[in-house]
Order: C-alpha cells, then sequence, then structure tokens
C-alpha cells in the first residue's frame, strides 16, 4: 500500500496562466504533466472561491471552465488530478453537468461514487 504524501502548491506561474484565459488553461489541463495540472487545479480553488474575491479574472470564462473540469475529469488518466476536479465542481459549480452526465461510462469506478454524488447536488 503506498503510503506516500503527495504536496501540491501553485505559484504565480499558475496565477499567470489562469489570468491569460481558458486556452491557457486548457492546454495545461489537458496535458501530460500531472503535477502542472494537479497545482493549476489547485490555484483555480483560489481563483473560483468568491472568498479571496479573485472570481473576477474568471467571470468571463466561467461556463467554459466549468465544462473543462468536466472533462478533465473524463480524460483523466490520473484519479487525484480528476478528484481535484471534482471538488472544484462539487464546491463552486451547480448541475446540470451534462458532460459527466454523458459520459459516466469513462469514469473511472474508484471516481464514480463522487461523480454521481456531483451531478446529483441539485436533488438533495
Amino acid at each position: 500500500m503506498d503510503n506516500s504524501v503527495s504536496f501540491i502548491s501553485y505559484s504565480e506561474y499558475e496565477i499567470e496562466i489562469v489570468k491569460k484565459g481558458i486556452d491557457a488553461i486548457r492546454k495545461v489541463l489537458m496535458g501530460s504533466d500531472t503535477e502542472k495540472k494537479r497545482s493549476l487545479l489547485l490555484a483555480l480553488d483560489w481563483f473560483m472561491d468568491p472568498y479571496y474575491k479573485q472570481d473576477h479574472y474568471i467571470a468571463d470564462i466561467k461556463d467554459e471552465l466549468i465544462d473543462l473540469l468536466q472533462t478533465v475529469i473524463v480524460t483523466s488518466n490520473d484519479d487525484e488530478a480528476a478528484d481535484d476536479a471534482i471538488n472544484l465542481l462539487s464546491s463552486y459549480a451547480w448541475p446540470p453537468f451534462k458532460i459527466l452526465e454523458n459520459n459516466m461510462d469513462k469514469i473511472s469506478e474508484k471516481m464514480k461514487p463522487d461523480v454521481l454524488y456531483v451531478i446529483n447536488m441539485d436533488k438533495e
């Protein structure tokens, strides 16, 4: 059993990527570097959380970003990155999540319970 703990942080580099917009964000999140993905997802938490008053940077791309996060969950080979994306959706977005709903067959078995929770948050 792997008991290692991963440490994820973000820097000015990730903040600049978010400020550049959805194309720059997509390039990292759809890329193959898991560490860069997870760092950017952590930075997105800062941008998406209204408490930090940074959400104005993503206001114009929020719908595209929510679609992109769903795509990360559906296409990721890394459960940790998918879990980070699920956490962002469950914290800062609201169903319907059509990309997830239409691609449940592509979700890893480990992630399915969390994805089903997010898809059905509005039914609780």
